[in-house]
């Protein structure tokens, strides 16, 4: 009385498929975090709309599966990273998408405020990312430092 396993190729495509499936869930919450964000000012405009598929192909989803998130009406909850180098690029891509419109509002601060401490990473954080992000994008290498810096000053306990 044994259960019957797939055997060979067939176990690897199950395997790959769960992991697919795993990867692609990542994603799609990732990406719902960020029009979670645009949208907490009651408005999600065309920069941010634009923005958020540009960073959903980046992050490996396709246009259709972007548009499908943005267009979901449902209420969703915040998906937190385990990892500081996953939070750290998650943030780094909600103040592009903060920035998008060329206007911070107070929803979108209170938003950051909240996911920083979230991210159990120190509030003050939320000043320097302020800071960087005002004036351009920040280059790879200032992220790169930025992101060190935190990992080893800036997370709490």
């Amino acid at each position: 009385m044994g259960i019957n396993l797939p055997k060979g190729s067939q176990t690897k495509k199950l395997m790959t498929s769960f992991f697919e499936h795993q990867r692609t869930s990542y994603k799609r919450n990732y990406i719902r975090n960020l029009i979670v964000l645009a949208s907490s000012d009651g408005l999600l405009d065309s920069e941010e709309r634009a923005l958020i598929i540009k960073i959903g192909q980046k992050r490996g989803l396709k246009t259709w599966q972007v548009e499908e998130l943005l267009n979901d009406k449902n209420e969703q909850t915040v998906f937190l990273p385990e990892t500081v180098h996953n939070k750290m690029n998650m943030l780094f891509d909600l103040m592009q998408v903060i920035y998008a419109d060329n206007k911070v509002t107070e929803k979108e601060v209170e938003f950051m405020v909240s996911l920083v401490e979230a991210f159990r990473l120190k509030p003050e954080i939320v000043v320097q990312l302020m800071l960087m992000f005002e004036n351009n994008t920040p280059s790879a290498d200032e992220w790169l430092y930025f992101t060190d810096f935190v990992s080893a000053n800036m997370t709490q306990k």
